[in-house]
């Protein structure tokens, strides 16, 4: 063997295993392998590397003497030694990192090997380098199978094929997770062409049944990531990760892609597309890469996802660009920012057969008349469905545009559930749909739906802390707050809103109101933020510490007033926070103008072409506030007539209706609506709401102390 192949004088000694540098053998003690030249040299140059970031660049030099070599020799090597050394944990000598290189750690000999000055195959003197027969029996032995590995292998090496193996999977469908993709030219507006085809990636993925894709915003974080494959996978529970690069050379385009499993590092695919600029061809490929990730992880198309795969969104490249423009403007900024809407607008002019465009802007103008309905935009939403319907009567695209329309304008729940159903069935891992499904759920007060909604979201979108906020949220509306803790315990995201739900759940084991008021002022303070005032709010009221709540309606740039809160909740709660803090303190001279204003504004709302259900339960705690106990029964009873038709709002807000209640001194009222909060999906938690101040006026009286007796005494039996 050629001398140069390392400059050690001493064999490596590692493990079980023994290396001489200068020849190129690696023996266990049993047998001897002859390892290739670059083979040899790279693992001279890993055992001489460890625990350092290795690029692709310093092994070329060391291996190959700084000539230009694919990739694909890179792994090929690479892949041959973890073979041969760790055949069952293929990263646990060497590691890849993404984008970055290798990182290399081999454990010591054993003390007694390490004492062994040669390894059982010797070199003949009369030929150096050369074993003797019986060594080269077993070498020979040996590179057979090594061959024969390589030959199964073959889909690590060689573009466009993939192992047999495939990916070590669980009981549940494969999860892939597609990186974002790289980008090797900087000519013209390649990363945002490259943003684009990696969300058009996703939504080709997200259509087939037999695996699941990881979502678009959970990606995002590793676009430029030190981490290894393994570290990702085990982060976002994937059981593949693809990664590549994007390359736009003036009318031209090359992806690279390949496919490695998560588990065990092994390349289980690799391809090359070198095409020109058309819309054809941008989509072609990305149903060519989705389908030959099916077949890598050994899932076969269905004859209904082959067809969904080849259809063509667009061939109008201007129309393509102005969508991937608004899709850029969404995950950006929003879709209130009037470029999304501009965007897409721009789209189907340029393009009037854009179903996904058109689909995009129904769902955006059924969004905007959700509150407040203008008959224009809604007759023009109307001719969008039926021109979709007209280019793409079986698609996807139609059943969300269509769930979007009964959901925000008629309002008809049931039948919006069974459209986005029938979308999820078509789009299984696109999470706008789940999304729109647990908003349908909710509606229609189905919470355990709900639940189940966000723990699937969270599998497809596992780094947005959203959903296990959502989780948490949605099984504390089920009173299972053993559960909601332990999702916020479990996650490994970490946020303020999850923090201040914990700190509200943990009273259920302390019962120490202070501790909880202490627990949100401390947790502001460590992630620099007042944007939990309204949670810091309510542990002070439950404190008693009115003096802190009316801090709490001060933000470092004023008061918190109604009027400069914009949504419907958070106007209502805006409103009622100071009303109860002046309340509670008996400031009549700031109450009494408040209440005048509060009405005032309810009564608008009440009386408009759109009322909002919430202008009745203000009106109830102003009647309350000005101790006018039959007006406050009335409208709560106005409320809750309104609030059956939408079980979403009667289950988030029941608990403000218990509390007007109690302000009104409305013992009975009061009782009946916390002993159904207690039973049914809402926000009446037992551990803190019979004990809030709202209730003081009908403490004493023997039916409310009889049923905080009983809360009790479950509590107990319950711990």
């Amino acid at each position: 063997m050629n001398n140069d192949i390392g400059r050690n004088t001493e064999p490596h000694l590692f493990g079980r295993w023994r290396f001489d540098a200068n020849t190129g053998d690696l023996s266990d003690g049993a047998v001897v392998t002859r390892l290739e030249p670059q083979v040899a040299k790279l693992l001279n140059y890993f055992l001489s590397h460890q625990e350092v970031l290795t690029s692709r660049d310093e092994l070329i030099a060391a291996a190959w003497g700084g000539r230009v070599v694919s990739d694909d020799a890179i792994n090929r090597c690479v892949s041959i030694l973890r073979h041969i050394l760790s055949p069952d944990d293929k990263n646990a000598y060497i590691e890849t990192v993404i984008r970055r290189g290798f990182v290399s750690h081999f454990p010591p000999a054993p003390v007694a090997a390490a004492r062994v000055p040669d390894a059982p195959a010797q070199a003949s003197p009369n030929r150096p380098g050369r074993p003797p027969k019986t060594a080269i029996a077993l070498a020979t032995a040996f590179a057979v199978l090594a061959a024969a590995l390589l030959y199964l292998g073959a889909g690590i090496f060689a573009p466009g094929e993939s192992l047999p193996t495939g990916v070590e999977q669980s009981d549940s469908l494969p999860m892939v997770a597609v990186l974002p993709l790289q980008v090797t030219g900087f000519a013209g507006d390649a990363e945002f062409f490259a943003n684009g085809v990696h969300d058009d990636l996703l939504t080709h993925l997200a259509q087939l049944q037999s695996l699941r894709v990881i979502s678009r915003t959970s990606m995002l974080e590793y676009r430029d990531t030190d981490l290894s494959i393994r570290q990702i996978g085990e982060e976002l529970g994937a059981d593949a990760i693809l990664e590549g690069s994007v390359q736009r050379i003036e009318d031209h385009f090359r992806i690279n892609v390949q496919l490695i499993d998560a588990h065990t590092d092994v390349h289980l695919w690799a391809e090359r597309y070198d095409r020109k600029m058309l819309p054809a061809n941008v989509f072609g490929v990305q149903a060519e890469i989705a389908s030959a990730i099916a077949t890598a992880m050994h899932s076969a198309l269905t004859t209904q996802e082959t067809e969904r795969l080849s259809v063509l969104p667009t061939q109008n490249m201007a129309a393509y660009r102005a969508y991937r423009q608004a899709m850029q403007v969404r995950d950006a900024d929003g879709i209130n920012t009037p470029a999304y809407a501009q965007s897409l607008e721009e789209a189907v002019a340029l393009d009037p057969t854009f179903v996904r465009a058109w689909a995009h802007l129904a769902g955006w103008l059924c969004y905007r008349n959700f509150s407040q309905q203008d008959a224009q935009s809604i007759a023009r939403i109307e001719e969008i469905l039926e021109h979709i319907k007209a280019l793409a009567p079986e698609s996807a695209d139609l059943l969300v545009a269509q769930a979007f329309y009964t959901y925000y304008i008629v309002k008809d729940y049931q039948q919006a559930y069974e459209l986005v159903v029938q979308a999820q069935n078509m789009r299984p891992s696109d999470e706008r749909v789940v999304e729109l499904k647990s908003w349908i759920q909710r509606r229609l007060g189905d919470f355990d739906g709900k639940a189940e909604s966000a723990r699937l979201m969270q599998t497809l979108d596992p780094r947005n802390p959203l959903w296990p906020f959502t989780l948490a949220n949605g099984l504390a509306t089920l009173h299972r707050y053993d559960e909601a803790m332990a999702v916020i315990k479990n996650t490994q995201l970490d946020n303020l809103e999850l923090s201040a739900m914990a700190a509200m759940l943990a009273v259920d084991e302390h019962r120490d109101f202070g501790r909880w008021s202490a627990a949100i002022e401390a947790l502001e303070r460590d992630f620099g933020s007042d944007s939990a005032w309204m949670a810091r709010w309510s542990a002070q009221i439950a404190a008693r510490d009115y003096a802190g709540a009316r801090r709490s309606l001060r933000s470092p740039s004023g008061d918190r007033q109604y009027s400069y809160l914009t949504t419907p909740s958070s106007q209502f709660e805006g409103a009622t926070m100071p009303l109860i803090t002046y309340w509670l303190l008996g400031l009549e001279d700031q109450l009494m103008p408040l209440l005048e204003q509060v009405q005032a504004a309810a009564a608008m709302h009440r009386d408009s072409p759109n009322p909002d259900y919430n202008s009745d339960l203000l009106l109830a705690f102003v009647s309350a506030a000005k101790g006018e106990r039959e007006q406050a029964k009335r409208f709560v009873r106005l409320w809750r007539r309104e609030a059956n038709k939408d079980l979403a709002e009667l289950a988030l807000n029941r608990h403000y209706a218990c509390r007007a209640l109690g302000m009104a001194a409305a013992t009975a009222e009061a009782i009946d609506c916390l002993r159904t909060g207690l039973v049914e999906p809402s926000y009446v938690t037992p551990f803190v709401e019979p004990y809030l101040p709202y209730y003081d006026p009908i403490r004493r009286e023997p039916e409310f102390v009889a049923l905080v007796a009983k809360i009790e005494q479950q509590r107990l039996g319950a711990h």
